[in-house]
């Protein structure tokens, strides 16, 4: 897991490593007042353009699934630490709304006063509502980077069939002799009900016939 002026680790044996210029989501980095919804956003659309990034160039090679199913959870666990600074931020913003409330003019207060609060209680309201639709955002990201995700299974197979056609030929060689088998047995399954349903059809007209030519 990358930290801060860190790299993220190789993928794979000697091949060199995937670094990242920014470190948008170190791990332990605490959120400032200026870190807004907008930029956590922002960081979790670099980490998946990053993951596909990796998908795009990663060099195809033994335990390469599995290095890349490592570096895959890796981005994933960053985006779910976003997605936690996310819903901290909310709980902050929810803190400030109630206190915005609380310190609602009196009766007896000014109009301008009356008016200041009113506009700062909409604009926190603007800003949970915006907090709130970055969350969803987020959490749809990172649904997207997991490593059964539809998009990268196919960001995979499209990266295996380019640098592996002999490997990609041999695969799709082995599942059409698994189809042509299973189509071999469905077919020796059919031709034995049919012989089963033939012998029975014979072996009751032949008790028929015996029973006709008994004496009565």
């Amino acid at each position: 897991m990358s930290g801060p002026g860190q790299t993220d680790r190789a993928i794979g044996g000697d091949t060199p490593r995937i670094t990242r210029s920014s470190d948008l989501a170190a791990a332990g980095r605490q959120d400032s007042p200026a870190r807004s919804g907008d930029a956590l956003y922002e960081d979790a659309q670099e980490l998946e353009r990053e993951q596909q990034a990796m998908l795009e160039t990663a060099p195809v090679e033994q335990g390469y699934q599995e290095a890349l199913a490592g570096y895959v959870q890796a981005k994933h666990d960053q985006v779910e630490r976003i997605e936690d600074r996310l819903e901290n931020l909310i709980e902050q913003q929810q803190a400030r709304l109630q206190q915005t409330f609380a310190a609602q003019p009196g009766l007896l207060s000014r109009g301008s006063t009356k008016a200041a609060w009113q506009a700062q209680q909409m604009q926190q309201q603007a800003r949970l509502q915006s907090l709130h639709g970055r969350l969803e955002a987020v959490r749809e990201i990172k649904d997207s980077m997991g490593i059964h995700g539809p998009r990268i299974e196919e960001l995979a197979t499209r990266k295996l069939r380019a640098k592996e056609p002999g490997l990609a030929n041999d695969f799709d060689e082995m599942q059409e002799a698994q189809r042509r088998h299973q189509a071999l047995l469905r077919k020796q399954e059919q031709e034995k009900k049919l012989k089963q349903q033939q012998d029975n059809q014979q072996q009751l007209g032949r008790g028929q016939r015996l029973s006709m030519s008994q004496p009565r």
